[in-house]
């Protein structure tokens, strides 16, 4: 036959042609001019055509592996199986092995495949009819038997553009190093259906560092890596593994990241003390159209652009959380993921438990961006889950900066999380959400509050959230508060936030809370502070018999003081048994200067139930509060109150002494040795 001839001579006469030599002869005789490869489980060789798909993969793999053999038939086992191309790789001296595929279509085993041992590519890329960045065209149906295994000593394989089906406990499992798994789909069957395995779609051991779950070296945003949905335990399970990069897939969605292919239980869950793995990345810009992402136009100076960070994964749909870190793992970081949403960010798709979950793990984060930055960059996008948008339970040192909790990824849509946008309870110390600008989050549109802090949570600090609201933009409530805190724990802290919008309170401090400090912050305005975004609450809520909260202080920020502006309810108020708590350098219904009116629907400041021993003012500063502009009373004092101080206030002017009055009276105290002192309510004469 002519060389012509060779380049046109059909794939199937070719599998034909080499089955038949296997079936007579057991091996190959012919060496034909091109890149030699061996035949699964034949120890000569034989090669293709130079030009066809086979030759073309093996030829730009050569120089990578020292041996290729080819899957030419779908069987179970026998010459040409990839049970044969796997055996013969395990027994090979060389470096490093490829298996390629001159077959496609699904491999039903009959019983489990061995062990992999050795340096091993196994590429179903190479399969006819593949396309590059299209679904597998090659499926391993385990038929219930176990799944695959890259065992100790396979460091360094690969198992590409192939769909791992029906395994009776996990479809992959990696004890090895720097194995890579790409374009794989991992609990779907090549039509994309469900075919889940048994426990995990890939598990990765203690034994195991530094492996790539998901490869995008182009770097544009819609690669899919893998898809892992549809198994009965857990998408990806890192158990004690250390180092792992995980990008770009989709966990727990179709390939179209549309719909749910549930994993039962969580989409990723990293436990056992793992280290230093990698969620996603710090991408931001899509090099097939070289847009960085900007969802708020330079905080509102540009229009915006909308880049899904193409190293994130979608992880949604799944059965549990959308990420679960616990048992002490460690150093793990979260960039640029969706979880709980769409592809495209702006629709719910959400895990029936929390997007994220971190429960008695140090030192994790969630991270969208740097200092030098945008705000939101490559912002984790975690909206529209059952419960909450992340959860921090017993876990110090948690990092969360840069993110979006409950809307969607285009800056304008709720996708609200049933639950609070961000929960920090049990004994949780130094959760640090947010920092200088532009490192705050944004927890608006949730079922519950923005932020809640529980338990015996310490140490805590909010700083530059917007809570009820979209970045630099309009409302989207907070079902409740923007900001809740119970806590007991003590030194937590709320500094240079905007709580606005929300359908109850701005902030509430309630249970026994204590320990907190409030300074300073905008509630109830936009982040200009020079126009009304209203609370239907009140501004500050202090009830129960939270104590010992100081609101104010002479922290420097872009926010000079406190304003509690706008409201539907009051600007303050403290109730309960609520007692000892102080309120200084506050501005209470005015905008951020102190000169306009911006009033509180109800009051400027209310003092009710049982509240004792509280201080509206202080003692050596004049004006120690601003009590203005508001419609009805400057401070009202409830009967049932006792021993609380209102004490050198401008009750009724602006900054500069002049008039800005409350439509009400500027003192009513019908308590019990409330002390009324040093207020002013008139201009002072000069």
């Amino acid at each position: 036959m002519t060389e012509v001839g060779l380049m046109i001579f059909s794939r199937a006469m070719q599998v034909a042609f080499i089955n038949m030599r296997i079936i007579r002869a057991g091996r190959f005789m012919p060496r034909i001019a091109g890149a030699a490869v061996l035949v699964a489980g034949v120890s000569a060789a034989v090669a293709f055509p130079a030009g066809s798909a086979v030759a073309q993969a093996s030829a730009t793999r050569t120089p990578a592996y020292t041996r290729t053999f080819v899957v030419t038939g779908l069987g179970n086992a026998g010459p040409g199986s990839l049970r044969a191309a796997i055996n013969s790789a395990n027994a090979s001296a060389g470096d490093s092995t490829l298996i390629s595929f001159a077959v496609n279509g699904t491999i039903t085993l009959a019983s489990p495949l061995p062990a992999i041992s050795r340096k091993v590519a196994i590429d179903a890329t190479s399969a006819p009819t593949y396309v590059s960045g299209g679904p597998p065209v090659v499926a391993l149906d385990f038929n219930g038997y176990p799944g695959l295994l890259f065992a100790v000593g396979s460091g360094g394989s690969k198992l590409l553009g192939v769909a791992v089906d029906d395994a009776s406990g996990n479809g992959v499992t990696v004890d090895s190093h720097s194995v890579t798994l790409n374009d794989n789909y991992i609990g779907l069957n090549l039509a994309g259906a469900a075919a889940g395995n048994g426990n995990n779609g890939v598990y990765v051991s203690a034994t195991s560092a530094g492996n790539f779950i998901g490869l995008n070296g182009s770097g544009a945003t819609g690669v899919v890596a893998n898809v892992i949905s549809g198994n009965r335990g857990s998408g990806i399970a890192l158990v004690g593994s250390s180092a792992n990069t995980v990008v770009a897939n989709r966990i727990g969605t179709n390939a179209a990241g549309t719909s749910a292919i549930a994993n039962l239980s969580d989409g990723i869950w990293i436990t056992q003390g793992a280290r230093g793995n990698e969620i996603g990345g710090t991408a931001f810009t899509d090099t097939g159209t070289g847009d960085a992402n900007n969802p708020t136009g330079s905080k509102g100076t540009v229009t915006p652009v909308f880049v899904v960070p193409p190293l994130g994964n979608l992880i949604s749909g799944n059965g549990g959380n959308g990420v679960m870190i616990g048992k002490g793992a460690q150093g793990n970081a979260l960039n640029g993921n969706f979880i709980g949403t769409t592809a495209s960010g702006d629709g719910a798709l959400g895990n029936a438990g929390n997007g994220v979950w971190i429960d008695g793990a140090p030192g994790n984060s969630l991270v969208g961006c740097k200092f030098v930055n945008d705000p939101f960059v490559y912002y984790n996008v975690v909206s529209g889950n059952g419960r909450n948008g992340l959860r921090v339970t017993n876990s110090d040192n948690v990092t969360v900066q840069g993110n979006f909790f409950g809307v969607g990824a285009n800056n304008t849509a709720i996708v609200k999380n049933q639950l609070d946008g961000i929960l920090v309870d049990g004994t949780s110390v130094n959760t640090q959400v947010g920092g200088v600008i532009p490192l705050g989050n944004v927890s608006a549109g949730n079922g519950l509050n923005g932020i809640a802090v529980l338990g015996k949570s310490r140490g805590f600090v909010t700083f530059n959230t917007f809570g009820g609201l979209l970045a630099f933009k309009g409302a989207a409530p907070n079902g409740l508060n923007g900001l809740l805190i119970t806590s007991t724990g003590g030194n937590n802290l709320v500094r240079t936030n905007v709580f606005s919008g929300n359908k109850n309170n701005g902030i509430e401090l309630a249970g026994n809370a204590s320990g907190v400090t409030v300074d300073p912050n905008i509630v109830g305005l936009t982040t200009k502070g020079d126009g009304v975004l209203p609370n239907g609450g009140d501004g500050l809520l202090i009830d129960g018999t939270a104590h010992g909260n100081i609101i104010g202080g002479t922290l420097v920020s872009v926010i000079p003081q406190n304003t509690f502006s706008g409201n539907e309810g009051y600007g303050v108020a403290i109730t309960g048994l609520a007692h000892d708590n102080r309120v200084f350098r506050s501005f209470i219904g005015t905008q951020i200067l102190g000169v306009n009116a911006l009033g509180n629907n109800e009051g400027g400041v209310l003092i009710a139930g049982d509240a004792y021993g509280n201080l509206i003012g202080q003692t050596a500063l004049k004006p120690a509060n601003l009590v203005s502009g508001n419609t009805g009373i400057g401070v009202t004092l409830s009967s049932g109150t006792r021993g609380n101080f209102v004490i050198n206030n401008y009750i009724g002017l602006d900054r500069f002494g002049r008039y800005l009055r409350n439509s009400g009276r500027t003192v009513v105290n019908a308590g019990r040795q409330n002390t009324i002192r040093g207020n002013q309510d008139v201009p002072a004469r000069h």
